[in-house]
């Protein structure tokens, strides 16, 4: 498993998948490197080996003397780097040659269309589990999974004790409807319920939609909820889907 990046997209025919920007390298939540802006390590450390030498030695950019300080200047830029990529690889959301062990600790599927960036987005949802369940946690980790995807996160908790969400049933006290009687009446609380509405971004092939719903997602909320909280996902939520009501069909909910 700690092997699986470098081979992901190896010997993919590009006919028959979509294509997309991270494939290519690309990612939405790229930012501007910040260590070496202006200037890269290798001028920085070029212009310290010129002045190291003193005035016996030429100054001029051409030349052996140029050329050994440029070649241990790009040395140097290199360990420099490197101390740079052992940061960024102690986090599963600017990891890459580390992904893979965070891909393994962290038990995150994939498979082998899977782009580095959706890896890296997966695998940092799924580091937020090591802080608890906070709502915030669950707000980010979702946030990061789905990106474009998600349009609100909804929960049922109910006022108090005393005072349950609506769809709240129990034999002799508030029957429910016959239809969910399993035998012994009807058994039906939404307490602790989250569903999180969702839409299919432009673009996105259905295939890839129900397995970032059924697996990822699935996979990232049962284990970050509380073995007491229940959830699911839907689409169109906000626009007459009634929760834990409504049928969670696919097909009857694409407009």
């Amino acid at each position: 498993m700690p092997h699986v990046v470098s081979t992901l997209l190896e010997g993919l025919p590009i006919w028959g998948r979509s294509v997309r920007l991270a494939e290519y390298g690309g990612s939405l939540d790229k930012i501007n490197d910040s260590t070496e802006n202006p200037r890269s390590y290798a001028a920085v450390w070029y212009d310290e080996l010129r002045s190291m030498r003193g005035s016996a030695y030429s100054r001029d950019m051409s030349g052996l003397v140029h050329a050994e300080n440029l070649a241990i200047a790009r040395s140097e830029q290199a360990r420099t780097r490197a101390a740079d990529k052992l940061t960024n690889n102690q986090n599963p959301r600017t990891s890459a040659e580390r992904l893979g062990y965070w891909i393994e600790v962290q038990r995150v599927t994939v498979r082998q269309t899977d782009t580095l960036d959706s890896i890296r987005l997966r695998c940092a949802a799924k580091y937020l589990l090591a802080s608890g369940p906070t709502q915030q946690n669950e707000d980010d980790a979702i946030s990061d999974l789905l990106g474009d995807a998600l349009v609100q996160v909804y929960r049922q908790e109910g006022v108090d004790l005393a005072t349950p969400p609506l769809q709240t049933f129990w034999p002799g006290v508030n029957p429910g409807p016959a239809a969910y009687d399993l035998g012994g009446g009807t058994w039906l609380s939404e307490r602790a319920h989250l569903v999180v509405s969702v839409q299919v971004p432009d673009g996105m092939a259905t295939s890839d939609f129900l397995e970032l719903m059924n697996v990822h997602l699935f996979d990232l909320l049962d284990a970050m909820l509380p073995a007491w909280a229940t959830f699911n996902w839907a689409i169109g939520v906000a626009d007459g889907f009634v929760l834990d009501v409504s049928q969670l069909d696919f097909n009857g909910m694409i407009p």
